[in-house]
């Protein structure tokens, strides 16, 4: 998945909360997350870059796909 479809992936991000799955190309989960608002937590790793850990820098290289999976809490 492209920068343009995880962007994609970012705006239909649910305001609910949640658990959130990073995939890499082959489709291996490599991070499960938890949120109270999926949209927020997920977007602030793709946004500015300033201020994130190399640890989360070299996860986000290589998320190729999000999925969500929503909670009541």
């Amino acid at each position: 998945m492209e920068a343009h479809a995880i962007r994609a992936k970012l705006t239909l991000a649910p305001v609910s909360p949640g658990v959130y799955l990073f995939r890499d190309r082959s489709g291996r989960v490599v991070y499960v997350g938890k949120a109270a608002n999926l949209r927020n937590r997920v977007r602030s790793y793709f946004g500015a870059k300033a201020g994130l850990s190399t640890k989360v820098l070299r996860l986000v290289a290589v998320v190729a796909d999000i999925e969500y999976i929503l909670a009541r809490s």
